[in-house]
C-alpha cells in the first residue's frame, strides 16, 4: 500500500482508499483538537469510516477475482464477416 503525506498527492495518485484514509486520519485530530465541533464532526466521520470500509472491501474482492474477469485492456477485433445483421 502506498503512503502519501498529504492529501493532495494522494488525490494526484488517484488512491481513492488512501485518500479517504488521510481525510479520516484529519477530521480526528480536529476532533481531538477542538471539543466545540464535536457535534458536527460526528457525521462525517462515520461517513469517511464508511467509505474506508467500502474501499478496503471493494480492493479485497479485486484480489480474489480471477485475472480474466479484470479485464486486461486487451482489445479484440470484431469480425464483421462471421455475424450478420439480424431481421436479414
Amino acid at each position: 500500500m502506498a503512503k502519501y503525506t498529504t492529501l493532495s498527492a494522494a488525490m494526484d495518485a488517484g488512491d481513492e482508499l488512501a485518500e479517504a484514509e488521510i481525510r479520516y486520519r484529519l477530521l480526528a485530530e480536529t476532533f481531538t483538537d477542538m471539543p466545540q465541533l464535536r457535534g458536527n464532526m460526528n457525521g462525517q466521520l462515520e461517513r469517511v469510516k464508511a467509505e474506508i470500509i467500502r474501499l478496503r472491501a471493494a480492493k479485497a474482492t479485486a484480489k480474489k477475482r480471477p485475472a480474466a474477469s479484470t479485464g486486461d485492456g486487451t482489445v479484440v477485433t470484431f469480425d464483421s464477416a462471421r455475424f450478420r445483421k439480424s431481421g436479414a
